[in-house]
């Protein structure tokens, strides 16, 4: 091996693509996490390069090895298998493999045929040559494509930036002036910067913020939820600085965050999960007068959680019924997450009546552990399924609590009537009951009496 030639190659590292950019580069995001899961050294042999171009063979679902290859000087991609998508899943995921390891890439200069040919076409410019079923003068098009979408990625991002610069001045003010004096501040304190932060394409930090006030008075713990929040975007602003050195999955959180939201159709081309769905709660309700469903669901083999959050304007109605306690046989595609959660129910699929088993939290060890994992996986989670499998409805001081087996105890909200009803379905028994965790609270949908999910 020429060692001159690897000391090259090694020092070129400084010039090829972060993650964020690599990412940018695939048509969507389903070929974005399909290439981060080919970026293991297990998946590929025959890793090749040097300064000019990497190549290797990737693993197909059969026997066979796809060829593919990444000119570093454009980039440009060229690989053998069906895919329409430019580039495909198995270039991104070279890149991204080269990207972080490239001690995984043997350095050489003899090029295989395949590579020697397609590099001397690319050079030659040779407009009636095809590559991958693709014309130069395509690949060209879609290249000039994928730079005006980055400009345009980046552009939102510097907005951002400023913004997210406004924020922490707001948050650092804030915090030294105490938390006390929010209390004296008029609505226009909080919808001003609540403002700044929509302009500056920060629409759902910017919700967040004018949200707070309603936080204020009542009860003392507001201070408490107040600062909850503060931190929570505290650490958004900060994420933001590092956003090149967080994982792939976190950089997809962040950015949905701030309002950057993969497409629906996007997430549809993704790989789904294929079960007997289980439906175990969901709320309806307006919001920015647009009607909002969150149904909840549960795999009957995975035991994974599924959020279905549908939107629709004014009399409209919901596209599909989703009854509580009735089972979804399909697939599920979820979106992009550090803690995948919210999802779509791929057409077609059944739904059936039959009873199923459930299966939960046994008591609140358990559940305070499996949320704590969640949230060193995703910390801006916001909303965690929760099924507790025996816990007892009690009411104290007007106040509703559940307790488990080892009389740990877990506050309820206590309104319309839902602790009457825990109290009525559960007799002084323990009872199984689904809802959601809210950080600091849980919100109770469905209870199990006589074998079938009951709705509150």
């Amino acid at each position: 091996m020429n060692n001159s030639l690897v000391k090259e190659f090694k020092l070129n590292k400084k010039n090829l693509w972060s993650t964020q950019q690599i990412l940018t580069f695939a048509p969507d995001a389903g070929t974005a996490q399909r290439g981060q899961e080919l970026a293991t050294q297990r998946k590929w042999r025959n890793l090749q390069g040097n300064e000019r171009a990497v190549w290797g063979e990737c693993k197909s679902s059969g026997a066979s090895y796809y060829l593919t290859a990444v000119d570093m000087n454009e980039p440009a991609f060229k690989c053998n298998c069906p895919s329409r998508k430019f580039p495909c899943k198995h270039s991104v995921g070279l890149m991204l493999l080269i990207s972080n390891n490239t001690d995984a890439v043997q350095v050489t200069t003899d090029y295989p045929s395949w590579v020697a040919e397609w590099l001397e076409k690319r050079d030659a410019k040779n407009p009636d040559t095809e590559d991958d079923s693709k014309s130069i003068d395509d690949a060209e098009a879609e290249q000039k494509r994928i730079e005006q979408k980055n400009k345009n990625r980046d552009k939102r991002l510097a907005q951002m930036q400023v913004g997210l610069n406004d924020l922490e001045i707001w948050l650092t003010d804030t915090i030294r002036q105490g938390l006390a004096s929010t209390e004296r501040q008029s609505y226009d304190f909080w919808k001003d910067i609540s403002a700044r932060m929509v302009d500056a394409k920060l629409g759902g930090i910017g919700k967040r913020i004018q949200s707070m006030q309603l936080l204020q008075g009542g009860n003392i713990t507001w201070v408490d939820k107040m600062l909850a929040q503060l931190t929570d975007l505290y650490l958004v602003v900060k994420g933001f600085k590092n956003l090149e050195n967080l994982s792939p999955p976190l950089q997809v959180e962040l950015l949905s965050i701030a309002g950057i939201n993969t497409k629906k159709d996007e997430v549809l081309a993704l790989e789904g999960v294929k079960d007997e769905w289980i439906v175990m709660g969901q709320i309806e309700g307006i919001e920015d007068n647009l009607n909002f469903r969150r149904v909840w669901l549960q795999g009957q083999k995975t035991k994974q959680f599924a959020l279905i959050l549908d939107f629709v304007f004014g009399d409209i109605g919901f596209p599909n019924h989703y009854p509580t306690g009735s089972t979804l046989k399909g697939e599920l595609c979820f979106y992009p997450s550090a803690f995948p959660l919210r999802a779509i129910l791929k057409m077609p699929f059944k739904i059936s009546n039959e009873p199923k088993s459930l299966q939960g939290f046994s008591d609140f060890n358990s559940f305070t552990e499996a949320y704590s994992n969640a949230l060193v996986s995703n910390p801006w989670l916001l909303d965690f399924p929760a099924y507790f499998e025996k816990v007892t409805p009690i009411i104290k001081k007007d106040e509703l609590f559940i307790i488990d087996e080892n009389n740990q105890q877990l506050k309820v909200i206590h309104r319309n009537q839902i602790g009457w009803k825990l109290l009525a379905i559960s007799g002084g028994y323990p009872i199984q009951i689904f809802g959601e965790w809210t950080g600091d609270i849980f919100i109770p949908l469905s209870a199990e009496a006589e074998g079938r999910l009951v709705v509150f």
